[in-house]
């Protein structure tokens, strides 16, 4: 009995992140949301500071504005994700793949992105080349192309 009504207590949490819902402008700051899976959801302007992130799906979630600072996304799948305006300051980007993502204008300041999948397009739309980290060092090859242009 213990166990179905914590399933039962737990299902509305389980619909509204599995169903479609958006959840513009949400907080998750310090959520353990590791395996969820975000998919086409509009996650807009949503916080995600130091939360737990570990293989995320977010495939083709808006997420337009999203704050993911100090945020632990080893991972995390960002593909065809709109980040547009996006901050990762100090977040841990290991595996991560952001494949097909719109990166204007985001931010990487300080996140360690060692593996990371991310286009030479993805780069120089992005913020990285303004601020190169040390772990970020095999896209400085791309930051120096384009200052040399």
């Amino acid at each position: 009995m213990k166990y179905i009504i914590f399933f039962l207590s737990s299902l509305p949490f389980f619909l509204v992140t599995s169903a479609g819902a958006d959840c513009f402008n949400c907080n998750f700051d310090k959520k353990n949301l590791a395996n969820f899976v975000f998919k086409d959801q509009n996650l807009s302007y949503a916080s995600f500071k130091g939360a737990y992130l570990v293989n995320v799906d977010f495939s083709r979630a808006n997420l337009k504005g999203a704050i993911f600072d100090k945020a632990y996304a080893n991972g995390t799948i960002f593909v065809d994700a709109l980040l547009d305006d996006s901050s990762f300051k100090n977040a841990e980007l290991e595996l991560a793949n952001f494949k097909n993502a719109s990166v204007k204008n985001a931010t990487f300041d300080g996140a360690y992105l060692i593996h990371a999948e991310l286009s030479e397009k993805q780069v120089l739309e992005s913020k990285i080349c303004e601020n190169i980290v040390a772990d970020a060092m095999k896209f400085s090859g791309f930051c120096k192309n384009s200052q040399n242009k």
